[in-house]
């Protein structure tokens, strides 16, 4: 098989692969009917530079992937929230991976060491993970990764920033339908690295982060069927205690506990001031509650019937609606995006590269350089000696 068949058909498997039909490909390409798509997967019509370029958009991978003619045989594992598959959670599992190289690019050619510093990960204790006082073993793992990595009295305002740059977890937020909320991932060549969803309101994406943070410090602790079993009947243990994790490390005990004795009067505490100390430390308000039930503050029973209610998320959501509204959605990452733009200036990737990588047209760079404060003409390679 020569090398343009070789292309046509791995190009057909990707297609297929994503339950895309010609018709719809062929639009995406703006080619004027469909017989075009179909030659070139036939091998009967040479693709054009741009038409790859635009292929590899479409099906989520870089263009060198179909120009090495021999792809890896299975992709990157992602542990994703929740275990069922789609065509679009493949696409958005190949871009989070794109990405992650990329990333991981601009850091090498820009000489930039990443962090990757697997030396403040704890060693993890998986028979203490499975023992009945887990909850409270995760709690103190929590609070441990709030002190090394100095995360403050609201962990929530500094833990994307720290998770990157401490432990250089390649943190990636892509737009996704409400129904998949994000995943993690680890590999040799670009390390650690979450995805997020970008739609999601601020609150719930810290809590999805930290999530994930416990997947990837336990990652060689469970298997995929251990963290997805018993799905049916609820969460499974292991999703559990993420979630205790993770509520643990963006609600501090101690803060926690002052906060709730502030607005606490005559022994009880209204919907208004839990909607504010959730506000206070950027969770949802669910979470905060379930903090608050663990640290034996409320009652389990008061708090499922007021939950099942759904008054107080109704509060939450018209008393937090601004916060949200006026939030401008990430867009994928603002490391990424500040890695991408000064390998543009130093002349490490071409113009037509930095378009590549940030999502952006040709002719959209200026004005892209413009949001981000840099102009495209600007020299930035002006160094100046140390004493």
């Amino acid at each position: 098989m020569n090398i343009q068949n070789k292309l046509a058909n791995h190009l057909k498997k990707e297609r297929e692969s994503l339950d895309l039909t010609l018709k719809e490909v062929s639009k995406k390409l703006r080619f004027n009917n469909y017989q075009t798509l179909s030659s070139i997967e036939a091998g009967e019509r040479e693709v054009k530079a741009w038409e790859l370029a635009k292929l590899a958009e479409v099906y989520g991978r870089d263009t060198n992937y179909f120009l090495n003619l021999e792809p890896p045989q299975t992709d990157i594992r992602i542990l994703w929230r929740s275990p069922e598959t789609s065509p679009q959670k493949t696409l958005i599992g190949r871009q989070f991976i794109s990405i992650c190289k990329r990333y991981q690019n601009l850091l090498n050619l820009l000489d930039e060491s990443d962090a990757s510093n697997t030396g403040l990960k704890f060693k993890i204790d998986k028979h203490r993970l499975l023992a009945q006082n887990a909850f409270k073993y995760v709690e103190n793992l929590a609070a441990k990764y709030i002190r090394i990595l100095k995360l403050g009295y609201r962990p929530a305002c500094s833990l994307p920033k720290i998770l990157e740059e401490e432990m250089g977890i390649k943190i990636v937020f892509l737009p996704m339908d409400f129904d998949i909320s994000g995943g993690s991932t680890i590999d040799d060549n670009f390390g650690m690295a979450v995805l997020i969803n970008a739609h999601d309101a601020p609150w719930r994406r810290n809590f999805d982060l930290a999530h994930e943070f416990f997947h990837l410090i336990t990652w060689e602790d469970f298997a995929p069927e251990e963290i997805y079993q018993d799905e049916t009947r609820g969460k499974s243990r292991v999703e559990q205690l993420a979630d205790v994790f993770a509520a643990s490390l963006l609600l501090p005990e101690e803060e926690v506990r002052d906060e709730f004795e502030k607005r606490t009067k005559d022994k009880s505490i209204s919907y208004l001031n839990l909607v504010d100390i959730a506000r206070d430390f950027n969770v949802s308000i669910e979470a905060l509650l379930w903090r608050l039930v663990n640290l034996g503050l409320l009652k389990r029973e008061n708090i499922q019937a007021e939950l099942e209610k759904g008054t107080i998320k109704d509060i939450d959501k018209k008393h937090r609606h601004t916060d949200w509204a006026e939030t401008e959605r990430p867009h994928i990452s603002a490391k990424y995006i500040s890695l991408a733009i000064k390998a543009f200036h130093l002349g490490k990737i071409s113009k037509g590269k930095l378009a590549e990588y940030v999502g952006e047209k040709y002719s959209a760079i200026p004005l892209f350089l413009k949001k981000y404060g840099y102009d495209e003409n600007e020299d930035y390679s002006v160094a100046y000696r140390t004493t």
